[in-house]
């Protein structure tokens, strides 16, 4: 994302065939940045910023070292993990760290090579290529959920078969319906089975209460946002939107975020006037930084919120562990109808009260991009200006950037004509 990760690709890339050594110099890098971010942290961003930042940072360098890691998709439940000492790294999140770097390219023509189809998400096509060229160290566990994408059994199963550990699959059936809280309940039953017996320690359901009480109070500190989003925003990059939907996802449960929460209401900072409050849906490109300069925090065009910050936030009860984990998964908007989506995606519009929207279609993610059409629709009925952007969030090379530059800030202008 910075020039400073792509130098460091570029010298990674001399090592891209000698294995052992591109491993070496990767740990290297990372565990510099990760000792930078951890102890001298940016002064001028607030410091739930900064934690984020760092956090995001941390789950990849730790599967870079291969501390008792496990490799999860973005709707899993980590909090079980969590609580047993486990950590968990987002798959896609990998794939975002080799973009960010421009290495993305070698795990996906390793992946094209093996046979994977070009018509895979490279998010996933990515993080095979990594599991199959053996970049990283095995993992304990692999986990994945049914949740938003069809394409996680195969490409998690695939990385398992190649590492040769435990899969687990908790299947969430779609709907969004209070009986399917039971089926759930017994699949993470299941799942602590299973990370008792890759531990070798019994499952200390305590913990979980702690962990889901860090979560719950990052949620009611994460409020404080919305309650003052008419006149106030939480000054981020495009790009630690994405550390932050990668984080809240995989980490909620963690203490660390749930402490630099406390004071985010200190770093509220004031929406400049006449500035054009945007609400971005899905992900947007790792390695794009024409696109990410025309959302600089404290420009005329802001960045206000993104969807998936967002959709993860269920008010789970430490008095109820497994039964309100499983309600948080079944009752995830995402895990539901294209209305449930815009029904969500609508009242952050209004909460964070939005001149206008942004999708960025992922190619190879169909589930996001096939409801568009009526994401637009529904926008488009409360006069809210809306922007379909298609493109790649991993491989650089994909398209240019200046087209995407180029037809953002017309959309831009047509906003401003509004105003």
């Amino acid at each position: 994302m910075s020039r400073k990760s792509v130098k460091f690709g570029s010298f990674l890339r001399n090592y891209i065939d000698d294995t052992d050594r591109f491993k070496r110099w990767l740990q290297l890098g990372m565990g510099f940045e990760n000792f930078r971010r951890g102890h001298f942290p940016d002064r001028d961003r607030p410091r739930f910023v900064n934690t984020v930042n760092h956090l995001a940072l941390e789950e990849v360098y730790l599967a870079i070292k291969g501390s008792s890691t496990v490799w999860v998709n973005l709707m899993a439940p980590s909090e079980l993990l969590l609580s047993a000492g486990l950590n968990p790294v987002s798959a896609e999140g990998i794939s975002g760290a080799l973009s960010s770097m421009h290495l993305e390219d070698t795990a996906i023509a390793y992946s094209s090579q093996a046979g994977i189809s070009d018509s895979l998400c490279t998010f996933h096509r990515a993080s095979l290529g990594v599991s199959l060229r053996k970049l990283l160290p095995p993992p304990k566990l692999v986990m994945t959920t049914s949740i938003l994408c069809d394409g996680n059994l195969p490409t998690f199963k695939r990385i398992d078969s190649e590492y040769d550990v435990p899969f687990i699959l908790i299947d969430v059936p779609r709907g969004r319906k209070r009986e399917a809280v039971g089926y759930v309940v017994s699949q993470l039953k299941a799942v602590i089975g299973t990370i008792e017996e890759i531990t070798g320690n019994a499952f200390k359901m305590e913990e979980l209460s702690v962990r889901l009480s860090y979560e719950r109070e990052l949620m009611e500190n994460l409020d404080e946002i919305k309650v003052r989003a008419k006149d106030a925003y939480l000054p981020q990059h495009l790009y630690e939107h994405m550390n932050s939907l990668y984080v809240l996802h995989t980490l909620a449960g963690d203490r660390r975020i749930a402490a630099s929460s406390r004071s985010i209401g200190e770093r509220l900072e004031a929406i400049p006037k006449n500035a054009k409050k945007i609400l971005w849906l899905h992900i947007p490109p790792y390695y794009d930084n024409e696109l990410f300069n025309l959302f600089l925090p404290g420009s005329k065009n802001l960045v206000v919120s993104n969807e998936l910050m967002w959709d993860w936030m269920y008010p789970v009860d430490p008095q109820r562990p497994l039964e309100s984990l499983a309600e948080k998964l079944v009752y995830n908007p995402l895990c539901g109808s294209v209305v449930d989506r815009g029904d969500f995606c609508l009242d952050l519009a209004r909460n964070f009260a939005v001149d206008g929207v942004i999708h960025f279609s992922h190619w190879g993610c169909r589930q996001s991009s096939g409801g568009v059409s009526y994401l637009k629709k529904v926008f488009e009925e409360e006069n809210i200006p809306f922007l379909e952007l298609t493109g790649d969030c991993v491989d650089h090379a994909s398209q240019g950037a200046g087209q995407l530059r180029t037809r953002t800030e017309a959309f831009l202008e047509i906003m401003e004509k509004r105003k």
